[in-house]
């Protein structure tokens, strides 16, 4: 690690302005007083929950508002969280999903400068300053402030900078390394948006099937029954292929079921698929296609049955997700083309052209999508990325990391060295579904930061703590050895 590039450009820029020296730990209250450059720092409390530890948080500027959490029993670290969806509210996935600061980690996270709900993106209208913050300088201005803050509580910097997040917080991650390569001894990207544009084309084209009418919203052209019928055909299927019928499909792109099978012979009923309903689907597991051009990577079989699945995020009800929102494919993907795209509110989801997206969304794709493969300023300097991403995501396709992955890779064969990606059997939008996905991403990317091989493999348990798996980094797969129940990572082998 590089300690002037990670943590002591940052302090010595920020502490300067301070009548607070690094040097001498600073009690909680005090660090109400302290003073950085374009920041205002709000409140210092101590709190008890989930560990004793004091909470500053402030605003930089005029709206990016921040909290940076100090625990008592600090491990020397520090943790920069990512934020979900269109974040809007201050917020670090470090600590809701990595459990950073019951592990001593100090971290830091932001609202990404404007307030809102996850899905709802109406506060980009017109404002590219705002878009920018979310994009990136928003993470990098945070975690600058949030190490400053560490050493004047602590009285010394740093030892290690992490980053962790997952979604949009796995965009931030892949924007941390691609363009603030110094920020980050190790970063945790899961389940990132690495072609937001991409993201929200596959978001309104399924969306302007699964609801061909704007003005009624009440129900999906595919519902509950026919959501399961399709997940129970595929896993019929498919389950078996890896030698074990458990639910899980190991590697579903080798899944060659076709939806066109559940099609009705005669009257439209429950468990069979009419037209619409086949067209809906097919938006899903085919994808949006320009021509023959494939324009974004489909879903793959997986998550169809399951209401955190295709349910919420594609084939919602009425006001399920907010009003007048009945998905979050429609607040995510029909919200960034009205307000970041085509900046007008009323705007129609079934007029979207592929032909002509890539133009008017080039400033804004560039802006925000971390699709760059080249890694070598991060790789040189020694940072580590730990990708991870779930094979029954029905939030964003899990074809989307693979596919970047096999470009950094592409590009360096040897930024296999640094660069990790681990995709999990029967898992959900970063965590869920029927696989296992319990796996210490925090402790790996440490062990591996501080000397470690690089992980070619991690233990992964199942969300009811009944046995555990081995996953694999990509692009090895997990074999099943033939004996056992599939929850015990013994019976598994990486190939």
């Amino acid at each position: 690690m590089q300690m002037g590039k990670r943590t002591g450009l940052a302090i010595a820029a920020l502490m300067a302005a301070s009548a607070s020296a690094a040097h001498a730990q600073t009690n909680c209250a005090s660090l109400k007083e302290l003073r950085f450059p374009n920041v205002r720092i709000q409140e210092a409390s101590t709190i008890n929950e989930p560990v004793a530890h004091c909470k500053v948080t402030g605003v930089i500027g005029k709206e990016l508002n921040f909290a940076v959490w100090l625990p008592e029993k600090w491990n020397g670290k520090f943790v920069m969280g990512g934020q979900g969806g269109f974040a809007g509210a201050v917020e670090s996935q470090a600590i809701g999903m990595m459990n950073a600061l019951a592990k001593g980690y100090a971290t830091a996270g932001t609202d990404t400068g404007h307030s809102g709900t996850v899905a709802g993106g109406a506060w980009a209208l017109g404002d590219m300053e705002r878009i920018v913050n979310y994009a990136h300088t928003s993470i990098h201005s945070v975690s600058e402030l949030g190490k400053a803050t560490v050493s004047a509580r602590y009285g010394r910097p740093a030892d290690k900078s992490y980053f962790a997040g997952c979604s949009n917080g796995g965009r931030q991650a892949l924007m941390a390394a691609q363009r603030y390569p110094d920020d980050f001894d190790g970063i945790i990207a899961g389940a990132p948006v690495v072609d937001f544009v991409g993201v929200a084309a596959a978001d309104v084209l399924v969306t302007a099937k699964m609801y061909p009418d704007p003005t009624n919203l009440s129900a999906p052209v595919l519902n509950k029954i026919d959501r399961e019928a399709l997940g129970r055909a595929a896993l019929a299927k498919c389950d078996k292929l890896d030698g074990l019928e458990d639910g899980i499909m190991t590697d579903p792109r080798k899944c060659q079921f076709e939806a066109k099978t559940l099609a009705c012979k005669g009257p439209n009923k429950d468990g069979c698929l009419s037209p619409a309903e086949l067209a809906a689907v097919e938006a899903i597991v085919i994808g949006p296609r320009e021509g023959n051009k494939i324009y974004h990577p489909p879903f793959p079989w997986g998550g169809e049955a399951f209401d955190a699945g295709w349910g919420r995020w594609m084939a919602g009800t009425r006001d399920a997700v907010a009003p007048g929102v009945p998905s979050l494919f429609y607040g995510f993907g029909v919200g960034f083309m009205r307000y970041f795209v085509m900046q007008d509110p009323k705007w129609d989801y079934r007029t979207l052209n592929l032909a002509t997206l890539g133009k008017t969304a080039e400033l804004i794709q560039k802006t925000l999508s971390p699709n760059n493969p080249d890694l070598s300023t991060f790789r040189a300097s020694g940072g580590k990325l730990l990708m991870y991403h779930g094979w029954s995501d029905s939030a964003l396709t899990p074809l989307m990391s693979t596919a970047y992955v096999d470009k950094v890779y592409g590009a360096d064969p040897a930024s296999k060295s640094d660069v990790r990606l681990f995709m999990l059997p029967g898992v959900q939008h970063c965590s869920g579904g029927p696989g296992p996905f319990r796996i210490d991403y925090l402790d790996a990317l440490d062990k591996w930061v501080s000397g470690a091989a690089a992980p070619d493999e991690l233990e992964a348990g199942f969300e009811d703590g009944r046995g555990a798996r081995k996953v694999c980094a990509y692009p090895k797969l997990p074999v099943y050895g033939g004996t056992g129940d599939g929850k015990s990572p013994s019976q598994f082998v990486c190939k």
